[in-house]
Parts: C-alpha cells; structure tokens; sequence
C-alpha cells in the first residue's frame, strides 16, 4: 500500500479532513516504526554491513540515523570477529578507565537509548555493523510501504496509527467509529496474532517464512 492508500483506509476511521491533511502522514509512519521496533521485520534485516568508524580518542561512537535495533553481528575492518556484549557496562568490566588501546576492536555493546556503541580496546577502526534499518519514511502519496508484508499493512498498521492517535482525538473531540480503545488494541492484535476464525496474523506468518528449510541429499542405502 502508498502513503495515500493507508491515509484513505485510516480517513475511513478517522473521518476529519483537517487532521488527515495535518497528522495522518506521521501517525502513520509512526506506527510504522514502533511495529519495526517491536518486531523483527525481515525486509529491515541487514545483509550488507554498515561501517561505523570508530577512533582511538574515545571509546563511544553514535550509531548510525538508520539504526533502528538489534545489532547481531560485528566485524573489524579486516573482517576479524567482534564479541558482541549484552550492555555497556560490560565494556566498563573490561577497561574501567577506558584507556586501553589496541590495532583492532573485540568487543562492543550497543547503548539503545543513547543510541551509542561502546567499543574495546580504543583503536582507529571500523565497526561493521549488521542490524535492523529503521524503515524509510512515507513522504509523497505514491510512497509504497515495504518493510511489511503487504497482506498485513491495513490490519497492522491503520489500528496501531488509531492507537497512536487516539489522546489527540479525545483531545479534540474526534471519534473514530468505535470509541473504545480497547477494540483499537483488539485489532491490533487481531492483525498480529490472528483470529479465532482462523486467520494468521502477521507474526505468525513472518515465523513460519523464517523456518529454515530442510534439504534432503541422496540417501545412501546400507
């Protein structure tokens, strides 16, 4: 779906032509990213690195404006294998003082919400860094959404931007055609998880996409 399929689908709930010109188009990349956020999406997996320099003056670099979650695997510049940590305040147990130096990085841990990588021992380097991207932004009408499985954008995305929305509504006195927000949470979930009449939601689906294949070679008889 576009920009302007998913702010029709959400006018129909939301019915107020001055919030749809005004608010729709963030609503609805919000929900977008917070879906991201929450879930790993596979369109937003990397599979080529990102090079994060990292310098011998300090022990912090700020990760990269597409960063959006989960670095899951690290390599040196000279694509040597990077020890990935659960937080930084393991980087602190290795080197309180953070003043070790070395040619090459071997550990880092990702600090989310400072949105920083913590490296050791400090060295002139680069991270190679794989990861989950944030997704890109919607900006014009005819921007297609990517990251998720089509079959599931309306029933994710139009309930999570309601959801969103909805302290802004009962602020201004906009209703969507069910009041509750409770049911706004309902089909949000309906759309991840499914629904008792047998549907498969968007989880679930993107799980069964992961299951690894099995290849079955030639059978040897005895």
């Amino acid at each position: 779906m576009t920009l302007a399929e998913l702010a029709f689908e959400l006018f129909a709930h939301v019915i107020d032509e001055w919030l749809r010109d005004n608010f729709f188009k963030a609503w609805i990349n919000d929900a977008i990213l917070k879906i991201a956020t929450e879930f790993d999406l596979p369109a937003l997996k990397r599979i080529e690195p990102f090079n994060l320099p990292v310098a011998s003056t300090g022990w912090l670099a700020a990760l990269p404006e597409v960063f959006c979650k989960k670095v899951f695997k690290v390599r040196t510049s000279a694509w040597g294998k990077v020890h990935l940590l659960d937080c930084v305040a393991d980087i602190d147990a290795l080197d309180e003082d953070h003043d070790t130096t070395g040619d090459a990085i071997t550990h880092v841990a990702i600090h989310t919400e400072r949105r920083m990588l913590g490296y050791y021992p400090k060295a002139d380097d680069t991270a190679r860094l794989w990861f989950f991207d944030r997704p890109t932004p919607l900006d014009l009408p005819n921007d297609p959404l990517t990251c998720i499985p089509e079959a599931y954008q309306r029933s994710v995305v139009i309930p999570k931007a309601v959801i969103i929305a909805f302290p802004h509504l009962q602020d201004m006195g906009v209703q969507t055609p069910n009041p509750s927000l409770t049911f706004w949470h309902s089909e949000y979930s309906k759309g991840l998880y499914g629904s008792p009449k047998g549907e498969i939601g968007m989880v679930h689906y993107l799980a069964a996409q992961q299951k690894p294949r099995v290849h079955l070679g030639r059978q040897h008889l005895p």
